[in-house]
């Protein structure tokens, strides 16, 4: 189990994830063959924030990922989206391509947003938080990606 603290709260999670090819070498985005695989990671503690740096996986996959509270503080699902949608793609891209990129996903410990850059057009990957359940802050987790079904987030104040 890891653990980051975050201040007010502490996330703690089994592992991450990163997505890899079946046959270990093939790193090619166009090849069909890729699946869910642990990622081996080191968390280097800051005061209230974490920088998580992955040891296997390649790319934006290894980080060095900031995993923080998002400041100004935001404290609902709307001011999570509307923070994502600032963060995607150049003003002239259209409102509603934008608002495709960005998903939810409702876990027991809160809500999961994410923005799928592939959907805006660049690269495979995305940018995903969680919102706390008990109306707390959001929490930026850069490009890391979880075990989303066994995190679980505790006030710790």
């Amino acid at each position: 189990m890891y653990s980051i603290d975050l201040g007010e709260f502490r996330l703690d999670f089994e592992s991450a994830i990163i997505w890899a090819p079946c046959d270990g070498t093939n790193y090619d985005w166009l090849n069909p063959d890729w699946a869910d695989t642990p990622q081996q990671i080191e968390i280097v503690q800051g005061d209230g924030s974490a920088s998580v740096i992955g040891l296997t996986g390649r790319f934006a996959q290894r980080g060095p990922h900031a995993v923080r509270i998002l400041a100004p503080s935001i404290r609902t699902e709307q001011g999570v989206v509307e923070h994502l949608l600032r963060k995607a793609g150049p003003p002239e891209l259209p409102w509603d391509i934008k608002r495709a990129a960005i998903k939810s996903q409702d876990f027991p410990w809160g809500t999961l947003l994410s923005l799928d850059y592939c959907v805006l057009g660049y690269a495979p990957g995305g940018t995903e938080y969680c919102l706390l359940p008990i109306g707390g802050p959001a929490i930026s987790l850069d490009f890391l990606r979880l075990d989303w079904a066994t995190v679980r987030i505790y006030r710790t104040q």
